[in-house]
């Protein structure tokens, strides 16, 4: 039985694709095939490399329109024929042309319960409204903000009072337990 091949994008620290490529280094599933970054100088760089997985930088051009960024963002990608796409903290919308070519194959976490909060700051916009509950969403990438069909959900209870550095810090913590569970379960549908 092949791997289904996984190509992850993100563009800051990578605790959650990091998370991914401990998984898969033990998964009998899926394999990462490459991490790619939109940011020079991330950490997510470095943690590819302690997994030994190809990994590559697209830069934003000066006055280059997204189609352009994305279309030369699919091309790195198409390198190495992913069968999905895992976004980790990748900052950016894919644009419609992107998800043409990786039709229904993008794969994203949210810190929030989607539909509530989406959008940048999923943890700040909860603990700044007072939840008494709060979570982690993985989902469709669709081209809309975080409005992909929901595959998964993780809730967890604000603590009374709890910092927000607190709060963010262990949200990160179960999205780091939850996401890879969630494609283990999602993929096992694939094989």
């Amino acid at each position: 039985m092949s791997k289904i091949k996984l190509a992850i994008l993100a563009s800051g620290s990578g605790s959650n694709a990091e998370a991914i490529m401990k998984w898969a280094a033990t998964s009998d599933l899926a394999e990462v095939v490459c991490v790619g970054c939109n940011k020079k100088a991330a950490m997510v760089i470095s943690r590819a490399e302690i997994f030994n997985i190809p990994k590559f930088t697209v830069l934003k051009r000066k006055k280059e329109t997204r189609e352009s960024f994305d279309e030369r963002m699919t091309k790195s990608l198409s390198e190495y024929k992913p069968d999905w796409i895992i976004l980790a903290g990748y900052m950016r919308l894919l644009t419609e042309d992107f998800l043409k070519h990786f039709k229904y194959q993008v794969i994203n976490i949210h810190p929030s319960l989607l539909p509530m909060f989406p959008g940048l700051d999923g943890y700040g916009d909860a603990f700044k409204a007072g939840v008494l509950e709060s979570g982690c969403t993985v989902h469709y990438v669709d081209a809309g903000l975080d409005s992909g069909e929901i595959i998964d959900q993780c809730k967890f209870p604000l603590i009374p009072g709890e910092s927000f550095e607190d709060f963010k810090r262990r949200g990160l913590a179960i999205e780091n337990k939850f996401y890879p569970e969630v494609l283990e379960k999602f993929f096992k549908g694939f094989v």
